[in-house]
């Protein structure tokens, strides 16, 4: 038991020093090649999403040999499944890559790369049908409890869609006018909130997290599904505190950078760890409840959207660090959720 322990452990230490060195080098090579253009400026999904389920996938697959998805230990469905996601990150790595180096022809390897992680999604859903249930099962690649999916799903919706009415409410926050355009698409002034709503549910809730599945089951699957249950030891709240304190900190130099919701100070590293911590408990529980990856990797994706457009098409906060959502208010909020869920049996061990 005690070697079992100490092998998961290192385990455990060689994926995080691997991850952080892939992705924080990799940005480090963009900076180099262009000067520090940002992913924002760029319009394409930060490749460093796709590097926790990248080194997790190829430890698995090729350097652990007690791996249970060992090189060609699974049928083949679900193995092209984890094949094609390895191959995607070496993908978008280039175009990435070209994308920085290539100004005059960005807004082709834009469509090149969101080609390429929409591709990955319908692979899944197109091999996933079709293969064997155990299979997905060892591979980590359940669906899981859909009817618990859902619920995830539309509290997340919920409690976002209330921090954006709260700012308001306590004045802390901007309404946004109408704009004409949502996502780019004009709108006639008559039909622009219904056009709003509309959009809302078919592209913020299920479009975009959807299209960019891809990129949320590279952070997931990493940190909820490889390096949590590599930390089970610790206990299911333990482990859950310490992925989302690695996930927090894996963060930073995004935050330092300015690319992120939080000032790109100290205060706001600060407070990026303790969301990161917070809302990592709550995958962690979708991760419990549903037992699924895919669940918490979808619901990533939602707040992500959904959060985006509430910022630019509802209320968009005066002041991101006093301020609900993701300001101190809305931590607090937070926390609140995060002592109520952790109620639940389930985060007992043994259960």
């Amino acid at each position: 038991m005690g070697k079992t322990s100490n092998r998961r452990a290192w385990r455990a230490v060689l994926f995080v020093v691997l991850t952080f060195a892939l992705s924080w080098g990799f940005d480090l090579l963009l900076t180099a090649v262009n000067g520090g253009v940002s992913f924002p400026e760029l319009s394409i999904t930060p490749w460093g999403m796709l590097a926790p389920a990248f080194v997790a996938l190829a430890l698995q697959v090729f350097a652990f040999r007690d791996s249970p998805i060992r090189f060609r230990a699974l049928g083949p469905r679900v193995r092209w499944i984890l094949y094609s996601y390895l191959l995607l990150t070496a993908v978008y790595g280039v175009v990435t890559l070209l994308a920085v180096a290539l100004s005059a022809a960005r807004a082709a390897l834009q469509g090149v790369g969101a080609v390429a992680l929409t591709a990955w999604t319908m692979l899944v859903l197109f091999l996933g049908g079709q293969s064997d249930p155990e299979a997905r099962q060892r591979a980590g690649l359940s669906l899981g409890n859909v009817t618990y999916g859902q619920r995830f799903v539309l509290g997340v919706v919920a409690f976002i869609l209330s921090q954006a009415g709260l700012n308001l409410l306590f004045g802390l926050g901007e309404l946004q006018a109408r704009q004409g355009t949502v996502y780019g698409l004009p709108i006639p002034a008559p039909w622009y909130v219904p056009a709003l709503v509309v959009l809302f549910i078919g592209v913020s809730v299920i479009g975009v997290p959807l299209s960019g599945l891809a990129a949320v089951f590279g952070e997931e699957y990493g940190w909820r599904g490889y390096l949590q249950g590599s930390l089970t030891g610790l206990g299911k709240a333990r482990s859950a505190l310490v992925v989302g304190l690695v996930w927090g900190a894996w963060h930073v130099p995004v935050i330092l950078r300015g690319a992120h919701t939080y000032p790109p100070t100290w205060l706001g590293v600060l407070l990026g760890i303790v969301f990161f911590m917070l809302w990592g408990l709550i995958q962690s529980y979708a991760v419990l409840k549903t037992r699924s990856i895919w669940v918490p990797a979808f619901v990533h994706g939602v707040v992500n959207s959904v959060y985006a457009f509430s910022m630019s098409y509802i209320v968009r906060p005066r002041h991101n660090v006093l301020s609900f959502g993701l300001g101190v208010y809305g931590l607090a909020c937070l926390g609140i959720v995060v002592g109520a869920i952790l109620r639940d049996p389930i985060w007992r061990d043994g259960s």
